[in-house]
Formats: C-alpha cells, structure tokens, sequence
C-alpha cells in the first residue's frame, strides 16, 4: 500500500493541530470532536510501525492495518473540506476574526448547513477511531515504538549528493563483458548473429548487457547501438517504432506492423547492434525482428536478455548464462558499496563474518546484494548493528512471492516511513519506464509523502533527500536520458523488474496499473486509490468499478489517440484526486467540472495539445503544481488563475502565451515560476503583467521571466524581496527590427533596476539582451559578496556587451557559457577580476568554459608582461580547476592565451572554426582529449605526450581535394601527423574527402600510422544519395572494416 500508516498518521496529526488552532474548528464548530479525535490517533500512533511490519505475517492484523487506512483516507478527505469551508468564510470576512463578528445571512444559512453534515461525519469518523482503538485483540499483538527507536534514514557518515556510484558490478560481470565484447565483434562472413544472455531475475543480465552495449568496442564497431526493453506485455508496434527511431530512422506516417518492419529494414543500412532487454517469448524476434535483420544489407549482433533458456533456444541464441555470485566475489561487491574508496582494513576485517554470512542469504544475487548493502551503508558499522541485519525474522517471512528475494523486502522494511511511501508509489509508472526526477518529487509532494521542513527548505529539497537516499540503497537505479543505466545519480530513474514486483506486491489494494491492449481485473474488494492508464483511446474511460468507488486521489495517462476527450461527468466521479497527470497527450479541451476537484494538488497538462481552460479552474483553492509547459496550441490564460490561492509552482515555459493575467502577485505562495510573460503581444498593458507582481513574491526559488523588453522601470528592484532565489533566468524576445535608441537605453534601465539580492542564487541565464552594456549589479567589484553561491551562469546573444564581468571574482562558479557576444574584441584582466599586481586565485572553482559564436574576438589574455614573457605574479592560481574548454565558432581569435598552461587540470579542449587560429600552445601537457573542426590556418600543435582522445575534422578545402597538380597525394598536415606519433593515444577519429579515406586503407600510405592505435574511426561528410564511406579499425580485438562508396556504388 503507498500509504505508510505511522508517516501518514503523524503528517494528519500536524495537519488536524493546524485546523485545531486556528479559527477554522471554531467557526465551524468541530473544535471539540477534533480534540478527541486527534487524542485518540495519538494514543495508537505508537503502534502504527509494528502494525505496518506485522501485517505480512499476520492476516487479522492486515485486516485491521487496511480498515484503518481507510478511515485515514476518509479522515485526510473531511479535514480538507474543514479547511477548505473555512478558508471560504474567512475570506469572505478578511478584516476581523469570524468568531467574533456575525456572518451574513446566507453565509449563516451555508455554515450551518455544512457544520451540521461535517459534525456528523467527524463524530462517525471518531466512533470508527474508537472502535479501532479499543480493539485490544489487535494491539495486543503490537509492540509499541519508543521515541527514537523510529527507523532512521541515512547514518551521519553518510551523505547522498547526486554523485552517488550506484552502478558498482562484481569482478563476474566485468569478465564476462570482455568476454562477450570478443565475441560480438569478432570479424565473420555470417551477416547476423544472436547472443543470448540467460540467468534468473535479479543475477545481472540487464547490468551485462548495459556494459557490453556501453562498451567502447562496441561503439567502434557498430555505427547503430540500439536499447530497448521488451517485458511480458509489449506492443509489437510500439516496440518497433522504438528501435527504428534508436536507430536514427524515421518511420513517418507507418502505422501497421508491416509497414513498420519495411521501415525498419531500411533503417538498418550500417552495422548495427540491437540489444532486446528482458524477452519473455521468441515471438519477439520470430514475428517483428528477424525479417528486417535478413533482408537488410548491412550485418549485425543481436542481443537478448530472458530469464528462460527455451527462449533463447528457439531464437537460436548463442547462450551465456549468467551464474549467481560466489560468496567471495559477493562479499567484495558488498564492500565496494558500503565502505567506498575507505581503507579501513580493520574495520572491514572486523566485519567480515557477519557480512560474509549476510551475502550467503542473499543467495548469489546481485541484485540482493546491492539493496542489502544500502541498508548497511545506511547504518553504523558495528557487528551489533550488522547483526539486527543478519537475524531480521524477514529473511524468513514465507508470505511473499516465491520469486522475490527476501533480501528485497529486508531493504524495504528498513526504509523510514516517509521513504516507503515513495517507493510504492513508483510501481504506477510501466515496467523499465524512465522517471524523470523532478516529476517523481512532485508527485511525491502533491500525495502528502513528505515531511514539511522549516527554515529556507522547500518540501521539494526534502524529497530531492528521499530520491537520493532511494538511489543509495539501489532501490531506483539512476539514468540518463535515453534509459541507460549511469553511474550518477542525475535527472532520470528507473526501477528494477523484481523492486517493482515488490511494490505491487505491497500494494494490490490501493494501485493499479492498466494497459488498455491488455485485458485487467479488479478486485472489487479493493478500493482503488491510485491508476495509471497507458494507450489509452479518443476518451479518457476510468473502469466502472473506481468510479462508483469515489476514492481515486491519483490519475495518470501515458499516450492517447488524437482528440483525446474527458467527459464533463467523469470528474464528480473523481472528486478527491489529489493528483492528475494528462502531460504527453492529445488533449484539447478540459471541461468545466474540473473546476470540482477541490482536492486537487497537482495538475500536468504539459505538451498536451490544450487550447483553452476554463474560467472554473480558479475554484481549485488546494493546486499547489500547475505545468502547462510547451503546450504549442495554448495562447492564453483565465484570470481566474490568480485565484489559485496554494499555488507554489507554475511552468508556463515554451507555451506561446500572448500575456500572464495581471494579478499573478496574489499568488504568495509561489516558489517556482518560469516562463512569466512580460507585457501583450497585443501591447495591450491593462492585461499583461508587469515587473511589479515579482515584488509581493518573496518565496521564490525559480524564476525565468520572458519578454522583459515590454514592461517599463518600476523605479525599484522588481527582486529585492526574492531573498531565497535560487535560479534566475532573463528572457527578451528577439529584436525584429533595428531597436531605437530610447528602447535600449529604457532595457538599460529595466536590468540594472532587476538587482537580485539573494546570496542564495546559483544560477543565472541572460538570453537576447539588447542593451548598451552589462549592469551595474554584475559589474561591481563586490560581486563575491552579492553572490557567494552562483555555481552556473549562462550569457547568451548578448550583442552588445563590449566588455565582459568580472565573473573570476565568484568563489563557487562552476560552468560558464558564452555565446554570441559579438561586440568584444579582447578578452583580459577584467574577465577574471583581478589587478595586475594581484596574487588572489581567480576562477576558483571554475570546471566548464564554453565560447561560441565570438565573430569579432580577436585577443584573449591573462595579462602576461608584455616584453618579457613571464607570468604576472599570481598566474599559476588562474582557472585551477579547469577541466574543459570549447571554442567553437571563433573566426578571428589570434592564438590562445599563454597562462593556460597553469590550468593543470584542463582535460578536454575542443576547437571549432578558429579560422584565424595558427598554432595551439600553451596548454598543460596532461591534456588527455583534443578536438579541431575546420581550423583552416593551423600550421603547429604543441607535443602532447598523455594525449589519450583525438578528435579531428579536415577543413572543406581538404575535404574536395587531396593530390596535387601532377596527379600525387597531399599529406596529412605536419600537425596531425605528430599528434598521431603520440604513443598515449588511444582514440582517434577522422573526418575527411574520400581520397584522403583511401590513403589508410591496409594498402595505403597512411596505414602504419593508424596501425598502433587501439580505435580508429574515419569516414567522410555523408552524402544524400550514396551514403558515406568510412574505415572502423581495433587493433584489440584485431578488427578492420572498410565501406568505400564511390558515386552509388560500395566497395569493401
């Protein structure tokens, strides 16, 4: 069950004291029965956790856990409409209390209406209380949790950044993939071969698999990688249409099987690799893959992972099975996750017995020990507390399914409260679905999971802390992007098969999950208070069962058919959702009965096709979360939007709105805004928003506001209440014409008159400012002190900026990135801040540099003595943390700076169209990777001896022609050839014409100079009709392929 009765007895006692303290209970008349109520859950509380932990072992105590969650949930339901009549009567009289001044007569007559059916509710909903309380049977059973003995999260020598390792693999996985790797990529005349890789759930397959998929031989060797995850129930043609697009295909407007697998076919026009994750039947590659394969023209590797060796048999797989851990390796896994890069061989040592006997119960699983090793990390490493671990009765609890390890459940039963809520609560999503991070916290603050924090902390930061503790115990496995497993905990999850059987396991009587191609079953027994749908048709259908149930608090849609519908009457079937999610869909229009669910928190209709919303959304006093982001069809708003009186985030970025209702400032409770539109496309300024409805919103953390070229100086700082700004993002639209001088100087003004003040920022972006020169506020020489914690700033097509900040004076800036700043001519000093007889470090913290688009930069400096050469003193403190450098698109800078040679960490320079550009010096020798792009003038790279990556594109002179006049072949540039010498490289990739391609053919004068490198990549620019000819070369494994296409034909 997603709820967790202890977490969410304790959140309702707070809430109750919040109504019970206030004027609410006395306007409405329930002050005493709420008194009694509160004093009754108070009484049980302390035996909620034991009740929650027995209720798997114990059938009448799980009868009783669920009785009671229901009336938890009908009890959570009646304090909202407490709070919601009362915050109604109290703004009808905002001037003096309601207790002591009479109400109007129809106010009278609807309070007393509604103290007379909520009285009656809450004295039924405390004779149920009494019932459960006095039922001395039950608590009997129960052991009652003494203050601080409460399940803990995270010990003190642990904490959880987003750095979190969490892909950490045994010494079996890593041979096996080297393995596998000679396998896949050995040279042979058979144009397709299958690989399977066999194991049960939880071994290992999926992390084998990701290794060998992410391996860098693999990426030499095939130019198409596809990932994808098939499970038990999987549309053939969704499944299709996700490889074709993984394989850079388009399938347009193909729809049907066949159509899609022709695509396919075509698709595959290179060597490819296609990884089919987790194959329950052969039908997957029998009935939609093998034919494309065949009948393509290029060759390639198939991998599947399944847990049954039949399948892999009838496919014709060539079968690796993956053997569960032997308790040495199992415990050093166990080691690596919970100790780290700690030496403490002592205390390791003195911990070994009891580990070792904690890895024999896992069984042989990865899996196991991995989330068994996050309790521990999560613990004080003592035998005492190892040993609670080791005797846990759940190791031998026989209720759960036969294919869950029991390990599984310890981890879980060893999460606080507030965190098991979470857990559960992501069995909604499909099996391996991609969970964005920022939507999974919302979601989670929107249920009421998480705990309300004082001081600067938003609910938000505390769940981001639950996130990154679930990661941590490798409960969820972080992501990037495109679904691949990371090492880093970042902006994506997902969870693994057997976790997910667990929370559903744990949750049959509150969540469901319905795939509309697939047949379900209710329960009716249940009641239903969480569904997500998937495929869903032209109307949103909620099963007839949950409708007449009235109980759903969370509704969420993945796809829809065009001209997806809700019916006017579906939502006074859903009158207490807390949570709805229609983001990604074809919806157009929402009815007017939205404006009933009075409940709600959350609302995503992000990237739907909405048109319009109606007026009755200003009733939803109790919607914290409003996305109406990238809705392209949506122009404008309701104004009763500025009645959302809870609202604490707004996205409105990338919707094209005509303007924001004025009145947005009414909304106090905001802490997230972006996309705030500035002004009317109309310029009708009695509608739109200007900088003054930012005064009155002091809690904001986001803010990215748009068209700020539209509103007029307000002859104050629009920010100077936005103490705990977090993140500011500053938009002008893109000027269409010449802007007159009174416009810039009136932008001029409009920015300096911004002026932040909050030391909490950390991000800062300026896009398409069109004024006569950076403001005062970041030019001052104070700019530490305005901003000790600015860790990114982004200044993009800034124009007219002549001179750059002294952005090297900020202590913790991290990234930087500059882009069309088309004015500046020189780069010096000011940049970093410093005077010329300074010694103070400048960039301290400095890791990412980015220049592009600098058309007019001609000198860049770090105010070398002129004459001499030398250093000024305190140049080797410049950029000490450097990592990377990007220049790309840099026609007329000269050279590079002579103190780059004091960024001793720079590992990664990339430089593209230097035009002007004849040497590349002054760089620290432990550069490892060098990328050149179309540097038309470059006659002189300096000796880099741990050079280890090179990466480089001929300019397009090159690329036409590569002999001379009689007929002979031009070198390579003097540069490149020396590079190429460095017996530190390890990667090296080519762009260049097809002449100079033919040159390091096994025949070519160029070939004993790829010869000792380990991965060689070259190809040529690709052409429309014929494709493009390439060279891929490993000397280990030993591999060469060459596709030479001349005009329309190929040769090998």
């Amino acid at each position: 069950m997603a709820m967790i009765l202890d977490a969410f007895v304790g959140r309702y006692i707070g809430k109750l004291s919040e109504v019970i303290d206030g004027e609410i209970s006395m306007i409405l008349g329930v002050k005493d029965e709420l008194k009694k109520l509160r004093e009754r859950m108070e009484s049980i509380g302390v035996y909620l956790e034991s009740a929650e932990q027995r209720r798997h072992t114990d059938k009448t105590i799980g009868i009783w856990v669920k009785k009671l969650k229901d009336i938890m949930y009908d009890a959570d339901d009646i304090i909202d409409r407490c709070m919601i009549e009362g915050w109604r009567l109290l703004e009808d009289h905002p001037s003096e209390s309601v207790v002591r001044r009479p109400l109007s007569l129809f106010s009278c007559f609807s309070c007393i209406k509604f103290q007379h059916k909520i009285g009656y509710e809450i004295r039924e909903l405390n004779d149920e209380w009494k019932h459960m309380v006095e039922d001395t049977s039950i608590l009997s059973k129960l052991e009652p949790t003494r203050q601080g003995d409460q399940v803990s999260g995270v010990n003190h020598r642990q904490t959880f950044s987003m750095e979190i390792k969490s892909e950490i693999v045994g010494e079996q996985i890593e041979e096996a993939t080297k393995s596998l790797v000679e396998s896949l990529t050995k040279e042979e005349n058979r144009k397709c071969r299958v690989f399977g890789i066999v194991g049960m759930g939880g071994i290992g397959k999926t992390t084998l698999a990701s290794h060998i998929f992410n391996d860098e031989r693999m990426k030499q060797n095939f130019s198409i990688r596809v990932w994808t995850c098939v499970s038990q129930e999987f549309s053939e043609t969704s499944l299709l249409k996700e490889i074709i697009r993984g394989a850079g295909g388009n399938y347009r407007e193909a729809e049907t099987k066949q159509e899609l697998i022709n695509h396919l076919c075509s698709t595959l026009s290179q060597r490819f690799f296609i990884v089919l994750d987790d194959v329950w039947e052969k039908d997957v590659w029998e009935d939609l893959l093998r034919y494309a394969v065949e009948n393509t023209t290029a060759s390639g590797r198939i991998l599947i992972t399944t847990r049954n060796t039949n399948v892999a048999g009838n496919i014709g797989a060539e079968i690796h099975h993956v053997n569960k851990m032997d308790t040495d390796s199992g415990w050093k896994l166990l080691c690596k996750i919970v100790f780290g890069d700690d030496e403490e061989e002592e205390e390791i040592s003195s911990l070994k017995g009891v580990g070792v006997q904690i890895v024999e119960k896992c069984d042989g699983l990865p899996l196991a020990i991995k989330v068994i090793a996050g309790v521990l990390r999560s613990k004080e490493r003592s035998n005492l507390e190892w040993n609670k671990v080791l005797k846990s009765e759940v190791w031998s609890i026989s209720q759960l399914q036969e294919q869950l390890p029991r390990a599984l459940f310890l981890s879980y039963e060893y999460l606080p409260s507030d965190r098991k809520q979470c857990f559960l609560y992501c069995s909604l999503f499909p099996e391996d679905y991609l969970m964005d991070h920022d939507e999974l916290i919302r979601y989670w603050v929107a249920e009421g999971f998480v705990k309300t924090t004082g001081g600067d902390n938003l609910m938000e930061d505390v769940a981001k802390d639950y996130y990154r503790e679930l990661i941590a115990r490798n409960l969820l496995q972080p992501c990037d992007e495109f679904g691949d497993l990371s090492n880093l905990a970042g902006n994506y999850c997902k969870m693994h098969d057997l976790l997910r059987s667990l929370a559903l396991f744990l949750t049959p009587d509150e969540s469901i999950f319905i795939d509309n191609e697939q047949p379900h079953n209710i329960n009716p027994s249940s009641k239903i208070r969480r569904l997500t749908i998937v495929n869903i048709g032209k109307e949103v259908e909620v099963p007839d069962i949950i409708k007449q149930q009235k109980c759903l608090r969370t509704l969420i849609i993945r796809g829809s058919s065009p001209a997806m519908m809700v019916d006017n009457k579906l939502f006074e079937k859903l009158a207490f959702l807390r949570v709805m999610d229609l983001s990604c869909t074809e919806l157009e229009n929402l009815p007017d009965s939205v404006g009933d669910l009075l409940h709600l928190r959350y609302l995503n209709l992000g990237r739907s096709n909405i048109r319009e919303l109606p007026e009755s959304i200003g009733c939803l006093v109790n919607l914290q979360i409003l996305n109406l982001s990238f809705c392209e069809f949506l122009n404008t708003l309701p104004k009763a939007i500025t009645k959302l009186c809870n609202l604490r985030c707004l996205f409105l970025e990338g919707t094209p709105l005509t303007h924001v209702p004025k009145g947005i400032g009414k909304l106090k409770h905001l802490t997230h805004l972006q996309g705030f539109v500035i002004g009317h496309d109309d310029r009708r300024d009695d509608e739109g928003c200007d900088l003054k409805e930012l005064q009155s919103l002091s809690q904001l953390r986001f803010l990215e506001i748009d068209r700020l070229e539209r509103t007029q100086p307000a002859g104050a700082p629009a920010l100077g209440n936005s103490s705990f700004l977090r993140t500011l993002i500053l938009n002008c639209g893109q000027p269409e014409v010449e802007v007159e001088a009174i416009a810039i100087q009136r932008i001029d003004k409009i920015y300096n008159e911004l002026s932040p003040q909050s030391t909490h920022l950390q991000k800062l972006e300026i896009h398409n400012f069109i004024g006569t020169g950076f403001f005062s506020w970041m030019m001052s020489s104070s700019l530490a002190a305005s901003f000790p914690n600015l860790t990114s700033i982004t200044l993009d097509n800034c124009i007219s900026f002549l001179q750059l900040p002294p952005l090297g004076l900020l202590p913790q800036l991290k990234y930087l990135y500059i882009n069309n700043a088309s004015a500046i001519k020189t780069i010096g000093l000011e940049f970093f801040g410093l005077h010329a007889s300074s010694a103070a470090t400048s960039f301290p913290k400095l890791e990412e540099l980015e220049f592009y688009w600098m058309e007019n930069w001609e000198e860049w400096s770090f105010g070398m003595v002129e004459g001499v050469g030398e250093e000024r003193r305190g140049a080797p403190k410049l950029l000490p943390h450097l990592m990377k450098l990007k220049l790309e698109r840099c026609p007329e800078l000269k050279a590079l700076p002579e103190g780059l040679r004091h960024a001793t960490n720079l590992q990664e320079l990339s430089i593209v169209r230097a035009d002007n550009l004849k040497e590349i010096n002054n760089l620290n020798p432990s550069l490892k990777s060098l990328e050149i792009w179309n540097c038309r003038r470059l006659e002189h790279v300096e000796n880099l001896d741990k050079l280890q990556v090179l990466i480089v594109g001929l300019p397009p002179s090159t690329l036409t022609s590569t002999t001379d006049a009689d007929g002979q072949i031009e070198p390579l540039p003097r540069w490149l050839v020396e590079l190429l010498g460095q017996h530190s490289l390890e990667e090296f990739k080519l762009r260049c014409s097809l002449s100079l391609l033919k040159t390091f053919l096994k025949d070519g004068p160029n070939w004993l100079i790829i010869q000792p490198i380990p991965q060689v990549e070259i190809d040529e620019p690709l052409h429309p009709d014929c494709g493009s000819s390439h060279i891929w070369y490993t000397k280990d494994p030993p591999t060469f392929e060459a596709n030479v296409v001349e005009s329309e034909e190929s040769v090998d």
